[in-house]
């Protein structure tokens, strides 16, 4: 077992790659892996410096062995337990929960303490009363979850001669990846809530082509089960389109519950501003308990800006309780302020979404955001933090603002839904993109869409352009999975099949995807015809398994024998480790089936 010393090495080690591994020099990829932006003091100092020196100061502080911050414990003002005792008698110690949990103890062994809640940062400390002596160890005590999501209510199946259709909203998004591997690493239960199962699928790579003078590819193949029933994979593969050049709003959150997520948020900012290219424009906006303009339409120059900026993130201080309606009114102020006509302009907000002043509830910030969304800007949200994340604000600001939602907690959750998928995340080509599967009741019975289930339309909402949808970016794409009852009946076929000539055709089914020009309000639309010879890939095996771990971690019932004979297979034999396909597969499929992976590299 490594001890904590060896742990955090390693930790340094990998973040020193990461660091280089996005163009940043040896010298400051020292300083990144070491220093974390958001503590006072630290803050205090790099402000002293230009922002060109920022990075070459710390690095000479870190060769001299100084510090730039006192030791972790500090004291802090009371706040009331409810225990009815004077809080004002007590000693608070505080510590980062990122460091291993510590029993709290006297000298004596005993430990006279109360927990209680530090306003605003997710941590739980504990109190001293005046008789216990002041010697006091380090302590870490998890708080109480008060993390909130949309409930998930699953869908049966449906008879195609009453539902010959299914339309729902295409996503790209892969939140609910991150939040479930977050509650796998940290040994915490996943909830029914949590587990969206088509953003599961999205965390995966498949093989999917770019298409090729169109704005989507659409794919499908289906894959035999027992019983009369098949699975359907649908892929939806978006063109990739960059634009010559960014207008980015860097939005950071940097209220106190944000302390524990810091190091993660640096890793984000690194892999942002690496990205930048001379002549895109940059703005950094933070918000707490006020919002703060860091940086207006800095003019990219060269590779060394990247350094300038990270420097300028270690200048920022992470305090507050958190009014993150005034942060969203001032980006988008930033935004239209360096509009570029020729670029893509957008909002990259960093939060866990504890929104506790100015507009807080769902609809509230709905409305707010679908009135700046009018200024031709994009919002995408990442997400992190871990017992007060509100996954439920979050995915209605991104899906409201036009743009693509994710969460990450770690080193590889950021390597692969940030850095690895940055042009999906800043260059959206499609808004409000939505898909329409119509089966032909001669072949097919039944249908069931696996996950979708918040993201469900009504048959005519397909074409009702006043209907919103989500967007894809650059290179986005995104999987449905369907489980088909194979059967005929043509006394009443469906929509498609009532013209002439078609119900006796070979047509399995069409799928119909629909969508907007990023700054359009009409619609444009393809299709593709569902065959009986579609074969069967990697693809549909990949999905198929991400699916019924998906359900295992749902704690459904809606496996059925060979379903739960498929994953046994794929597990114990370690089966899965041949279907993964895209580098860094393994590594997810084998943290949702909680079995080793062969390799110990980031996703």
């Amino acid at each position: 077992m490594f001890r904590q010393a060896d742990r955090r090495e390693t930790d340094i080690l990998d973040r020193f790659i990461y660091y280089r591994e996005l163009g940043y020099s040896a010298r400051a990829s020292e300083v990144l892996s070491r220093v974390t932006y958001g503590d006072g003091d630290l803050a205090r100092f790099a402000r002293r410096f230009d922002r060109e020196n920022v990075i070459p100061e710390l690095y000479a502080r870190l060769k001299t062995g100084k510090a730039f911050s006192p030791e972790p414990e500090t004291e802090i003002s009371p706040v009331p337990t409810g225990s009815g005792a004077d809080s004002a008698d007590f000693t608070y110690v505080m510590t980062p929960m990122a460091a291993p949990f510590e029993d709290l103890t006297d000298d004596d062994g005993e430990a006279p303490f109360e927990e209680a809640p530090y306003p605003d940062n997710g941590i739980m400390c504990r109190i001293a009363a005046p008789s216990a002596p002041r010697v006091l160890y380090r302590a870490r005590m998890a708080p109480m979850p008060t993390d909130s999501y949309e409930t998930i209510e699953e869908k049966g199946t449906r008879e195609v001669l009453t539902a010959p259709t299914s339309t729902f909203r295409v996503t790209t998004a892969t939140a609910s990846a991150g939040i479930v591997f977050n509650q796998l690493r940290n040994g915490r239960a996943v909830d029914m809530s949590q587990v969206r199962i088509e953003e599961l699928l999205n965390a995966f790579r498949y093989d999917m082509r770019a298409p090729v003078g169109a704005k989507f590819r659409i794919q499908a193949e289906r894959l035999p089960k027992g019983n009369g029933r098949e699975l359907v994979f649908i892929g939806v593969r978006g063109a990739d389109e960059e634009k010559e050049h960014q207008n980015i709003v860097f939005l950071l959150d940097v209220s106190g519950s944000m302390y524990s997520q810091n190091e993660v948020t640096q890793e984000v900012a690194a892999a942002v501003f690496s990205k930048l290219r001379p002549g895109d424009t940059l703005s950094l906006v933070t918000y707490s308990d006020r919002d703060r303009t860091v940086l207006s339409g800095y003019s990219v120059r060269d590779e060394k800006d990247k350094e300038i900026l990270m420097g300028v993130l270690m200048g920022i201080e992470i305090e507050g309780c958190t009014c993150g309606s005034a942060g969203i009114t001032t980006a988008y102020e930033q935004g239209r302020k360096h509009y570029r006509e020729d670029g893509s302009n957008q909002v990259i907000l960093i939060t866990d979404g504890d929104l506790n002043f100015g507009v807080t509830e769902k609809y509230g910030l709905k409305g707010l955001i679908e009135e700046k969304k009018k200024s031709g800007l994009f919002l995408s949200v990442i997400g992190t933090g871990l017992y007060n994340y509100k996954d439920d604000k979050l995915e209605t600001l991104a899906k409201h603002g036009n743009g693509t939602y994710c969460v990450v907690n770690s080193l590889s959750d950021v390597c692969e839904f940030v850095s690895k998928r940055y042009a999906a995340l800043t260059n959206v080509i499609a808004k409000d993109v939505k898909a329409q599967v119509e089966f032909n009741p001669k072949y097919v019975k039944a249908w069931r869409l696996l996950g979708y289930e918040n993201r469900e339309l009504s048959h005519a909402d397909f074409r009702n352009d006043a209907v919103i949808s989500e967007p894809c970016g650059s290179g986005g794409y995104a999987v449905a999975l369907y489980e088909i009852e194979r059967g005929s009946d043509t006394e009443d076929p469906g929509l498609r099949y009532l013209r002439a000539g078609t119900a006796d055709s070979d047509e399995f089914g069409v799928v119909r995807v629909g969508w907007k020009e990023p700054l359009g309000e009409v619609s444009c639309e393809t299709e593709m015809i569902l065959r009986g010879d579609d074969t069967c890939t990697a693809n549909a095996r990949l999905a198929r398994l991400v699916y019924c771990a998906a359900e295992k971690l749902r704690g459904s019932d809606k496996l059925d024998e060979d379903d739960e004979q498929f994953l046994r297979g794929m597990v114990d034999d370690g089966a899965f480790r041949n279907i993964c396909g895209s580098p860094g597969n393994e590594e997810k499929l084998s943290a949702l089936l909680r079995r080793p992976a062969r390799r110990a590299s980031a996703f």
